[in-house]
């Protein structure tokens, strides 16, 4: 497969998957569209950040508080992050399909795996956003 068409290929499940968080967004949630389609975006900038490295965003929680944290989703950062055991009772449920639009990053402030819902993203620090989107909702 060319580069070329590998690039396209990812554009494309990029958009679908932009696209169906959206819908998620505006069906179940209740969301206007401009705003799902904003959050959805930002989700999907941030998860890619994060396998990338180190990202601090805020969320709200379902408690109303707002959680500032510094999140990845990258093996060799934290000792915690890659000793972890994957298959234990206790985090079996963040793996079930009805979870849609709830997403699991390791928190290095808390040393531990948490999730937070696209609908409750607030911001994201991007370190080097060079486009007019500053990950600002």
């Amino acid at each position: 497969m060319s580069k070329i068409s590998e690039q396209k290929n990812a554009q494309r499940l990029k958009h679908r998957w932009v696209f169906e968080q959206a819908n998620y967004l505006i069906c179940e949630e209740n969301m206007k569209r401009r705003e799902a389609f904003n959050k959805a975006y930002l989700t999907w900038r941030l998860l890619e950040a994060m396998g990338q490295g180190v990202v601090p965003f805020r969320y709200e929680k379902k408690t109303g508080e707002v959680r500032e944290a510094r999140g990845t989703l990258c093996s060799g950062i934290a000792a915690d992050f890659d000793n972890y055991e994957y298959q234990t009772e206790e985090h079996k449920a963040f793996g079930q399909a009805d979870n849609h639009g709830v997403f699991v990053y390791f928190d290095l402030d808390e040393n531990g795996f948490r999730s937070f819902a696209a609908k409750r993203l607030i911001d994201v620090s991007f370190n080097n956003d060079n486009d007019e989107r500053t990950g600002k909702i």
